[in-house]
């Protein structure tokens, strides 16, 4: 059990480092504003600022800045929610949504380029070692 422990530690590691390098110079935006458009691209809805505090877990207090440099930036649009007038509901903008969708191809075509450093046989020696990983993975999780 510890070796496992151990070489989920590690892999832990090496998957933040190499997607942190694969990241880089795919926006000009700050890590907690790209955070921030990720969530609501990948939540495909409006969503209120506590529910983009909570599932980012930032402060309420600090996304409110981060929002509104957004929203003056024209990534994102702050509206009333229409079932609770008390509370506003943000959306991405054409210009958010794009950023988001080009800083994935620029994602998959900086990964695109590793995996050409290795050969056939690796690639998919890669291919099926990521696939068991998801698979017990997700085994352990029910």
């Amino acid at each position: 059990m510890l070796q496992i422990s151990k070489e989920y530690i590690e892999l832990i590691s090496n998957l933040f480092k190499s997607f942190q390098r694969l990241n880089q110079k795919s926006s000009n935006l700050t890590h907690l504003q790209n955070q921030i458009l990720e969530f609501l691209f990948m939540n495909h809805n409006t969503l209120t600022i506590k529910q983009i505090s909570e599932g980012l877990n930032v402060p309420k207090q600090q996304m409110t800045v981060l929002l509104k440099r957004l929203f003056d930036q024209g990534y994102i649009t702050k509206s009333q929610n229409k079932h609770d007038k008390r509370s506003f509901v943000i959306e991405l903008t054409e210009k958010g949504k794009t950023s988001q969708q080009e800083k994935w191809a620029k994602i998959y075509q900086n990964f695109v380029n590793d995996l050409s450093k290795l050969d056939r046989e690796e690639q998919l020696d890669l291919q099926y070692a990521m696939h068991k990983v998801n698979y017990l993975l997700k085994k352990m999780e029910d």
